[in-house]
C-alpha cells in the first residue's frame, strides 16, 4: 500500500528563477525505510517539506503537481492536521524545540499534550524514548542548556513519542556522536519493521547503505534514481554529482571485487563475506594499504596553550571539567568524544568565552584570565557549532569583513583577506546575499570564512562538517591543511572519525569531562576500551583491516 505518492511535483521558491523541485514522481510504500541522498542544494530538504505540506503552505512560491499522504493532498490539508500522520525532524534542532517548556521532559511531552494523549500512556512513551536515546538522565534539565548533540536527541525524541505513521528526518544525526548516530538508525529501523514509514536525509552514506530499503538520488531538483543502496552506489557518475560512495564500495572497487550482478558490497559484513570468497586474500590486503592515510607528523612543537588544573561548571554541584591538564602545540588537533563530554566547554575556555572556576589557562605563556574576548580576538579565532549564533550582518561581505576590520586591519588588507577566505570556502559570488537566506551548510561556510579572514594564529572549529556534503568536507579539509602549512594551530571538535583520521596530526578523546586518550589517530583508534567509553567508533578502513587481521 502506497503511503506517499508524488506526481510530477514542481516547485519554485518565491523570488527565485530556478525550480527547487523539477518533475518529481515516485511512490513510497507503508513500512519502507527510504533514504534521500544528493549534493547540498539538490532539493532534499525541500522534498521533505513538500511531504508535510510546508511547501507550499508555509513557504508559498510556485507549485505544481501533487503530493498525496494516505490519499490526502498535502498542499490542501492544514499542516497541523497532517502532523497527526507525518512527523518532521528539522536539520537544525534549534528550529525544532518549542521553548514552551523549560525541561527536557516537558518539551518532549508538549506534542503529546497537544494531541490529547492519556496521561499514563504519555508517561510510558516519554520514558521509553528518552531511555532509547540516552537522555533520560537529562529529563529535568533545560533543553537549551544541553550540548548541541544532546539537544538534537531531544528534538528527535519530541517526534518519536508522537508515533506518527510517517517520520521524516532531515539530517537527524549531524551533531551526534558515533554511538548516538547508530542508536537513532537502530530506533527508526525498528519502527519501520513495525509498519512505520521512515524517510531520512543524511550525509552518512555508510549508515544509509546499511539500513535503508531504497535510496532516492537527487540532483538539481530532480530524482535521478530510486533503487536499492547496492544499485545506487554502483553508479559510475556519483563523483560527478558530488557524492563519495560509501567506504566499503570504494574499498571493493580498489581491490577489483564486485558482486555477481555487478554491484558492490555496501556494508562491513557484506564486504568481509565477499573478501572471504577470494582465494588470494593476502594480495587483496596488500592492495588496501595505500588507502590507509595517516597525516604526516610535523616538528611544529611550539607550545601555544597550557591548561593547568582546570575545573568548570555551569551549575553548582554539576561539574563539566575537573582538574583537567592539557598542553597544545601547533599540530592540527581533533577533539572527539561523546555528546556532553565537555569538548565545547574546553575550547570556549581556550577562547576566553568562559572563565574556569579554578585553574589557569595560558596562551603564549601568558595567563588569559584578565584578558577579554576582544583582546584575544586577533590571536584566537572561534567558529561556533551553530552558525546562527555567530552571524548578524545582512550580507555575506559585511559579515566576513566585520572581524578583520574590528581587529584593526586596513580596508584594503581586509578586502584581500576576505576575498581569499570567500574563495577558500566556496563563497565567491555570494558576497551580496543575505546569510539568513542561505542554507545551513552555506551559513556554516560563511561563519568559517569570517574567522579565516581574520588571519589568527589559532582557529577553533566547533563541528565544522555539520550539514556538509562530500565536496564541502573536502573543502574544509583543504582549508585545515592550508592553515597548518602557514604555521597556524587548527583545533576542531568532530564526530566524523574518517575525517579525523585523514585530516589531523593529533587526536584527543574526551568523556565525562576528562581526557581519556591523546595521540595520533592510529594510536587513539587502537584503544577499544576508551573508544567504547567515549561512545566512539573506529574509521571504516580501520574496522575492515582489523576484521581481516582477526582482531
Amino acid at each position: 500500500m502506497a503511503m506517499i505518492t508524488i506526481e510530477n511535483l514542481k516547485y519554485k521558491y518565491p523570488g527565485t528563477d530556478r525550480l527547487a523541485l523539477d518533475g518529481i514522481s515516485l511512490s513510497i510504500e507503508k513500512g519502507e525505510f527510504i533514504g534521500i541522498i544528493g549534493q547540498n542544494g539538490a532539493g532534499k530538504s525541500t522534498l521533505c517539506q513538500a511531504m508535510i505540506g510546508l511547501v507550499p503552505q508555509f513557504y508559498h512560491g510556485a507549485y505544481g503537481g501533487a503530493v498525496r499522504v494516505k490519499e490526502r493532498l498535502a498542499e490542501q490539508v492544514p499542516v497541523q492536521e497532517l502532523c497527526e500522520d507525518v512527523g518532521l525532524i528539522f536539520q537544525n534542532p534549534f528550529n525544532q524545540l518549542s521553548g514552551a517548556r523549560d525541561t527536557v521532559y516537558g518539551e518532549v511531552a508538549y506534542g503529546l499534550q497537544n494531541l490529547g494523549i492519556e496521561r499514563e500512556e504519555m508517561k510510558s512513551r516519554i520514558e521509553r524514548v528518552l531511555k532509547q536515546l540516552d537522555i533520560w538522565q537529562y529529563r529535568d534539565r533545560n533543553p537549551f542548556d544541553l550540548s548541541g548533540g544532546q539537544m538534537q536527541r531531544v528534538a528527535i525524541a519530541s517526534i518519536l513519542v508522537m508515533q506518527p505513521e510517517v517520520m521524516i528526518l532531515d539530517e537527524p544525526t549531524s551533531q551526534l556522536d558515533p554511538e548516538g548516530t547508530e542508536e537513532v538508525f537502530r530506533v527508526v529501523d525498528q519502527l519501520s519493521r513495525t509498519g512505520k514509514t521512515i524517510i531520512m536525509v543524511e550525509q552518512k552514506l555508510e549508515k544509509m547503505a546499511k539500513y535503508c530499503d531504497r535510496l532516492i538520488l537527487m540532483q538539481d531538483g530532480k530524482v535521478v534514481d530510486f533503487d536499492t543502496p547496492e544499485k545506487i552506489f554502483a553508479r559510475d557518475d556519483l563523483n560527478e554529482m558530488g557524492i563519495q560512495p560509501p567506504a566499503f564500495v570504494r574499498i571493493s572497487k580498489q581491490c577489483g571485487l564486485s558482486n555477481q550482478d555487478g554491484t558492490y558490497p555496501v556494508t562491513l559484513e557484506s564486504t568481509i563475506a565477499l573478501f572471504e570468497q577470494q582465494s588470494d586474500k593476502e594480495n587483496l590486503t596488500q592492495k588496501l594499504k595505500p588507502e590507509v592515510k595517516q597525516t604526516v607528523q610535523t616538528q611544529r612543537t611550539k607550545e601555544l596553550f597550557q591548561m593547568e588544573d582546570i575545573s568548570f561548571s555551569y551549575q553548582k554541584h554539576i561539574p563539566v571539567l575537573e582538574h583537567l591538564n592539557l598542553s597544545l602545540d601547533q599540530r592540527t588537533t581533533a577533539i572527539i568524544g561523546q555528546n556532553g563530554a565537555g569538548k565545547t566547554t574546553l575550547v570556549r575556555l581556550l577562547k576566553g568565552l568562559l572563565k574556569p572556576v579554578s585553574g589557569t589557562v595560558y596562551f603564549g605563556g601568558e595567563d588569559i584570565s584578565k584578558k577579554t574576548v576582544a583582546m584575544l580576538a586577533g590571536k584566537v579565532g572561534y567558529v561556533f557549532q551553530n552558525p546562527d549564533d555567530q552571524i548578524f550582518k545582512y550580507n555575506v561581505l559585511d559579515e566576513v569583513m566585520f572581524g578583520p576590520l574590528n581587529i584593526g586591519m586596513t580596508q584594503e588588507e581586509a578586502k584581500e583577506k576576505v576575498r581569499k577566505a570567500l574563495e577558500m570556502m566556496g563563497l565567491s559570488g555570494k558576497e551580496k546575499e543575505n546569510p539568513y537566506d542561505l542554507e545551513m551548510y552555506e551559513r556554516k561556510m560563511v561563519a568559517i570564512a569570517s574567522v579565516v579572514a581574520m588571519d589568527t594564529d589559532v582557529v577553533i572549529l566547533d563541528e565544522p562538517t555539520i550539514a556538509q556534503d562530500y565536496p564541502g568536507k573536502k573543502r574544509i579539509g583543504d582549508m585545515i591543511a592550508s592553515l597548518a602549512e602557514k604555521g597556524k594551530l587548527v583545533i576542531a571538535i568532530l564526530h566524523d572519525m574518517d575525517f579525523v583520521a585523514e585530516s589531523f596530526e593529533r587526536v584527543i578523546v574526551m568523556a565525562h569531562g576528562a581526557i581519556l586518550a591523546d595521540g595520533t589517530s592510529k594510536e587513539v583508534f587502537a584503544q577499544d576500551t576508551i573508544l567504547k567509553e567515549a561512545r566512539l567508533q573506529k574509521p571504516y578502513m580501520t574496522q575492515l583491516m582489523e576484521r581481516f587481521a582477526g582482531k
